[in-house]
């Protein structure tokens, strides 16, 4: 046996330092070398680099979940009754691995870790935990801005179109994101930017959707839209919808619009329980920027549109003000379960019939 082929096995076998045997990786490698022995062909030599690219995978992922630089902030929701119970769980199992963990701060004393505001956990953190509904992943996912830290929502009993994480699969599941290894949704985000009429502009981040509609039970409001400067049209109606393929499973879905797949690169525009019957909802590029007015000039508060965010954030609008939509340059990374596709998700959450 060659000097250079000694060398590399002696490479391998110092691997066990880092708490690969454990793994069977060694033992696989160990084959490997035996086989190479009996042989010299090619095709031996090309399997022994196989398992040396599977020990360096390995030493590469456990560097990245080094207790050293790791951390995970936890997100929950106020009022959950699991949330405490997992937090805590999760937070002794983080100790264990030597991974750190902060919390807000009304969590943080509870479960025993240091203090982080939400927006300064994108800052800190590795991954994001979200102990809650899709409510609390929208409310964390809009702060994340430029910083594409995976974040992983678990199901604590509800809907949970984007906490998709069982409770069992949770640990498995961070580690994995930890590491860079877990499957992970970068999903396109709404940018709405508002010039006021007085001058000054306001940008706002959404997940799901932006909707306008008018504070006022029961009456119509008459919003004129326009796709790249060119007009659409002047719907009558509740309100007005525009969803990402994320929140096409929300409000959207109950104003008529279509179920999209998170994948594809469209918007849908939603009429709110529009006037004329003939007006429907509309799938459009997401690379276009769409502007919407309020065509009453009347200035009375209930004429005033509102601006809702994920159906969370609320900004009220003068009768002369614009409101630009467009897809955002910033993305929100959602942690997948591997168990389950988007097909099964919408199965399973919706109540389908199964095959």
């Amino acid at each position: 046996m060659s000097s250079s082929r000694r060398g590399r096995i002696r490479s391998a076998s110092g691997a066990a330092g880092l708490g690969l045997a454990s793994a069977g990786v060694l033992g696989r490698f160990g084959r490997g070398s035996a086989r190479l022995n009996r042989s010299g062909s090619s095709l031996m030599l090309t399997a022994v680099r196989g398992e040396l690219a599977t020990i360096a995978r390995h030493m590469l992922a456990f560097h990245r979940v080094s207790p050293s630089n790791r951390s995970v902030g936890l997100v929950l929701k106020r009022g959950a009754p699991h949330a405490p119970e997992v937090a805590r769980d999760v937070v002794g199992w983080l100790v264990e691995q030597g991974i750190g963990a902060f919390a807000e701060e009304d969590s943080a004393q509870m479960l025993g870790v240091p203090a982080a505001a939400k927006a300064e956990m994108f800052d800190k953190a590795d991954a994001i935990l979200v102990l809650g509904g899709d409510g609390t992943f929208l409310a964390t996912a809009r702060l994340a801005g430029e910083r594409e830290i995976p974040i992983v929502g678990v199901n604590l009993g509800g809907l949970g179109f984007l906490t998709e994480i069982t409770r069992e699969d949770l640990r498995s599941t961070l580690l994995a994101s930890l590491a860079g290894e877990g499957s992970v949704d970068r999903r396109r985000m709404l940018r709405a930017v508002v010039r006021r009429a007085g001058g000054g502009t306001e940008a706002y981040q959404a997940l799901n959707d932006v909707v306008l509609s008018r504070g006022a039970l029961g009456r119509t409001v008459d919003i004129e839209a326009r796709v790249d400067g060119s007009y659409l049209a002047s719907f009558k109606a509740d309100g007005v919808i525009l969803s990402t393929p994320t929140g096409s499973t929300a409000y959207s879905l109950s104003a008529g619009g279509p179920l999209v797949h998170p994948s594809v690169r469209v918007l849908v525009l939603a009429p709110i329980c529009p006037h004329t019957l003939s007006v429907r909802p509309l799938v459009i590029d997401d690379g276009v920027q769409l502007e919407f007015r309020q065509r009453s000039s009347r200035a009375e508060s209930d004429e005033l549109l509102l601006l809702t965010l994920d159906g969370q954030e609320t900004i009220k609008l003068g009768p002369d003000d614009a409101i630009e939509v467009a897809r955002s340059a910033h993305v929100a990374c959602l942690v997948r379960s591997s168990q389950m596709s988007f097909y099964d998700l919408l199965r399973t959450k919706l109540g389908w019939a199964r095959g």
